[in-house]
């Protein structure tokens, strides 16, 4: 899922995330435009006065959506930047990081990607390297124990692995 929050010099993006945005702005500028737009025309022939005309309303506002992601894709795609693999992997966690953790409290693990705030889903995997974890975790490497803030405790995390190649 793609977040409204990310400023255009944060868009270092996964290769998956920058597609993501591409088929977002393709599917609304082929599919959405144009059949907002039907809608606009075909409230506007049924109805005389179009201010009392709910139908009308209703697909303009619709369309001033569509036209308003659309413009806000462009901008994001116009300042995007697809991560690159590292040189040689260095170990250190940074965003396109594939990492492992594991909670120390519980013992359980779970497998992320650290990314930016716009491709972030949590439940899938995408980790924000703005979230508490994330800021805790960046800069460190495999072994290191860190301390991320959760809303009701302090998370102890150890980082079981860290791979640059996976994403």
């Amino acid at each position: 899922m793609l977040h409204e929050t990310e400023s255009a010099e944060d868009l270092l993006l996964t290769r998956r995330g920058l597609q993501a945005l591409t088929a977002e702005h393709r599917r609304l500028a082929k599919v959405k435009r144009p059949e907002a737009m039907a809608a606009l025309r075909a409230a506007i022939e049924v109805a005389g006065d179009l201010a009392d005309n709910p139908e009308y309303l209703h697909a303009r506002a619709d369309l001033d959506r569509v036209e308003a992601r659309i413009a806000l894709l462009e901008a994001r795609l116009r300042a995007a930047r697809q991560l690159r693999a590292h040189k040689g992997n260095n170990g250190v966690v940074s965003r396109g990081s594939h990492v492992v953790l594991e909670d120390l409290d519980d013992s359980t693990r779970a497998d992320y990607v650290l990314v930016a705030s716009l491709e972030s889903d949590p439940e899938h995997g995408r980790l924000s390297d703005e979230s508490p974890v994330g800021r805790a975790i960046c800069g460190h490497r495999k072994g290191d124990v860190v301390d991320a803030r959760a809303p009701h405790r302090i998370r102890h995390l150890r980082i079981a692995e860290v791979d640059h190649r996976r994403r």
